[in-house]
């Protein structure tokens, strides 16, 4: 097919660099490829199994990300070509084919190029970088801020393809901005829909587990087929790895970006003890859906610094609009924000009504972590300021 760069591998799929142990996850650089044209790449295994080869395409992105980076390198005014014959190295005692193998200035340098990297996966390319006899570069349409920090700590180079190059080779040293990727098809907006905005929840709630589509789907009550469509969905805006991992704080501030609450002053508020009439508002104190405490008194249980005032009116997301309903009709709408006994506003998606929890000093059931947070980020004045002050209790991971 033309203008399509094509894969050689075994059945047995493709291997990464020999020093690298087999969980790696390589699938987004493959373990041999070389930088035929500017619009094409080829990659081949180090070595035939059973004599039989296999040509199959390979993603747009490898090609993409290797053109926008030698458009950046040029654009700073660097000389660059690609070697044309398919480039290996010597590592481990074994042959390896790295993605590309740019020439600099007169200076090679190796190219390892990713759909997205997280600050998990940053060591194993730092250690691989540094058993290479020469410089290495990441090059990746995404990637993640504190990944940034940790290569440039270390001295290894990176192209991000949202708008920055750093480039350091003996005699020069590239730190700066360039022109961001413009991807060649039209990326799907990410978070449309439930369902993609429930498994980003579930991602940043556990960022360091495997997270298969059966797993989240059990987990979020979804279709597999619908929880595969919206991994699909956050890899094509490069908010997640091959492998499934969250492109963190990237992942939690864009899914902030988008997240709605419309909470409704009521002038009254439910009393625990009234069991009927809380089955009819759905407040599910003991059963697995019901009302969930969020934004400033939800905080404070999880433990944020905030200042909370004695008698402070919570604040609730409930399951349904008709649980919002009977809540209005039933307390009635307080005519002041100041006058309020508490908000309520219909969950954004029915995950969070349903992730609950119990937290010391709070009778209110406390929704996730991950959704006070979301919540606590929409505050443009202080969200950030309280979230990077918060020491997490253990079993929360930090990622905004």
């Amino acid at each position: 097919m033309p203008g399509v760069g094509y894969v050689k591998r075994h059945d047995q799929g493709l291997r990464g660099p020999p020093h690298l142990p087999p969980n790696v996850e390589r699938s987004s650089a493959p373990a041999a490829l070389s930088f035929h044209a500017w619009s094409s790449v080829r990659a081949c295994t180090n070595r035939e199994r059973s004599g039989r080869m296999v040509d199959v395409p390979i993603r747009a992105f490898e090609s993409e990300v290797l053109t926008a980076l030698r458009s950046a390198i040029v654009d700073v005014g660097l000389d660059v070509e690609a070697e044309s014959d398919e480039p290996s190295l010597e590592l481990a005692g074994r042959t390896w084919r790295p993605n590309a193998v740019f020439v600099v200035r007169g200076q090679r340098i190796v190219i390892e190029v990713k759909a997205a990297v997280t600050e998990r996966e940053t060591s194993q390319l730092i250690s691989y970088a540094h058993s290479l006899s020469l410089p290495m570069l990441v090059a990746s349409r995404r990637i993640a801020d504190g990944a940034r920090e940790r290569l440039r700590r270390e001295n290894v180079g990176y192209f991000d393809g949202r708008g920055h190059l750093r480039l350091s080779l003996p005699g020069v040293l590239v730190d700066t901005d360039v022109p961001p990727m413009e991807p060649v098809d039209k990326t799907p907006a990410a978070f449309e829909g439930e369902v993609v905005r429930e498994v980003a929840i579930v991602l940043l709630d556990e960022p360091d587990a495997h997270h298969g589509p059966r797993s989240i789907a059990r987990a979020i009550r979804r279709a597999p087929s619908a929880v595969s469509a919206a991994l699909g969905r956050l890899r094509a805006n490069d908010l997640l790895t091959s492998a499934n991992e969250p492109v963190v704080p990237e992942l939690f501030w864009e899914l902030a970006r988008v997240w709605r609450r419309a909470p409704q002053p009521l002038a009254g508020l439910p009393d625990p003890g009234r069991g009927s009439q809380n089955a009819l508002l759905q407040l599910g104190l003991r059963e697995d859906v019901g009302w969930a405490l969020t934004d400033t008194l939800a905080a404070r249980a999880w433990g944020m610094p905030m200042v909370v005032s004695p008698g402070y009116p919570p604040d609730f997301y409930v399951p349904t609009i008709i649980a919002l309903q009977r809540a209005v009709a039933q307390f009635g709408r307080a005519e002041r924000a100041e006058e309020r006994a508490c908000t309520v506003a219909v969950a954004p998606v029915p995950l969070v009504c349903r992730w609950r929890e119990d937290r010391p000093g709070e009778h209110w059931k406390v929704a996730n972590h991950i959704v006070v947070a979301l919540d606590i980020a929409k505050d443009e004045a202080r969200g950030r300021e309280i979230l990077e002050r918060w020491n997490p209790p253990d079993g929360v991971s930090r990622v905004w």
